[in-house]
């Protein structure tokens, strides 16, 4: 009986086709894209040419290594087999996404890891080294010459003066728009700025710089996501 001809009344079909050598040569392509795919996802590069780019996040580069093992997976299993390439696309249908993307590059990188799977589950382990340090090399290149990437903050300063705060503000972030004022009378007053901050810079950050342009007087800086 052919190997590859499923027999249900045959208890020997998995015997006839399960062998070791098939076995370590899945495993090979599968380990080959899970550490091509990693090498890409963790992007360290980065601690030889800088970072100017958002972090990459754990669970973001864990995933991306994921769908790389799952391209060479999916190769393997397709094969040669029409009937299966369109079974798996109709699964993939019910697939949906929900987590927010912060980096646009990270969408590119996933139709990368994809490639870099299906190559290694092809056996073209020389193609996907190549297309690795390729895209490897013009990721670090982005890193390296992009500008920071920069989000949305609002942030409310609490001080007896609001006009040094806002003059202080704007000299540390040029693009920044007061959004609320609240003077109530007493000692203290609060604004919120609506800013555009780097993902280096938090409460303490922003507060060290308005002191340095001359808030010295900032009672409270607190940050929220826009």
């Amino acid at each position: 009986m052919p190997n590859n001809v499923f027999d249900p009344g045959s208890p020997l079909y998995i015997a006839n086709t399960f062998s070791w050598p098939h076995v370590a040569d899945v495993l090979a392509r599968l380990l080959s894209a899970f550490l091509l795919g990693s090498f890409v996802a963790h992007r360290p590069w980065r601690r030889v040419v800088g970072n100017r780019a958002p972090r990459v996040q754990a669970d973001t580069a864990q995933t991306q290594a994921i769908i790389a093992v799952a391209g060479a997976l999916l190769v393997v299993v397709i094969g040669d087999s029409l009937a299966r390439a369109f079974g798996l696309v109709g699964l993939g249908t019910f697939i949906r996404f929900r987590a927010g993307v912060k980096d646009p590059r990270d969408v590119a990188v996933l139709f990368v890891m994809i490639g870099i799977g299906m190559a290694c589950g092809l056996g073209l382990l020389g193609t996907a080294a190549v297309g690795t340090a390729f895209v490897a090399c013009v990721l670090a290149i982005f890193d390296r010459f992009a500008p920071p990437r920069r989000r949305p903050l609002t942030i409310t300063v609490v001080s007896p003066d609001p006009a040094a705060v806002r003059e202080a503000v704007r000299a540390a972030f040029s693009d920044a728009r007061t959004v609320d004022v609240r003077l109530d009378g007493g000692e203290n007053g609060r604004v919120s700025f609506s800013i555009a901050a780097t993902d280096d810079d938090d409460a303490l950050t922003i507060l060290e710089a308005l002191r340095a342009r001359g808030a010295t007087n900032v009672r409270a800086v607190r940050v929220e996501e826009e």
